[in-house]
């Protein structure tokens, strides 16, 4: 009897992926029910009616701070944008993870040129902190 070494890396792969993908699932799972993220860092609706927070934390983070540190209400254009960053830059992260691990396996050569093209992308994808951070700048200044 003889083993498929083209069966046995496809194998490998699927249980590496699943490996990988597993606990992200779990945590999914664990927080469907989230409605901000004032929820996971244990703040209750409670204690963001004690610190005056208007609405959920995630509506808290992208607003304007006064400067007390509390939220104006003004929605912060340059906070949804790093918030949308932040997903986007997380996404790329985790999709090109997989697909890392899958050549890894199956075509090892292929690896350092996929990396290689992805490093430009992931420069595109932190531009678009840029907007917060310039906006974190202006605030020291003033």
């Amino acid at each position: 009897m003889s083993i498929d070494w083209e069966v046995a890396q496809i194998w490998f792969v699927i249980i590496a992926l699943i490996g990988f993908n597993a606990p992200i699932a779990v945590a999914a799972w664990k927080f469907r029910n989230v409605t901000g993220l004032g929820e996971i860092v244990g703040r209750t609706a409670k204690e963001r009616a004690i610190n005056d927070q208007p609405g959920s934390a995630l509506s808290a983070m992208v607003q304007e701070k006064t400067p007390e540190g509390k939220p104006s209400g003004t929605l912060s254009y340059s906070r949804v944008t790093g918030l949308i960053g932040a997903v986007v830059v997380a996404s790329l992260f985790w999709i090109m993870s997989n697909i890392a691990i899958a050549d890894a396996i199956l075509d090892p050569e292929v690896l350092p040129d996929v990396l290689e093209g992805v490093t430009k992308l992931f420069f595109v994808g932190a531009a678009l902190f840029l907007p917060y951070a310039f906006n974190q700048l202006k605030s020291l200044v003033q």
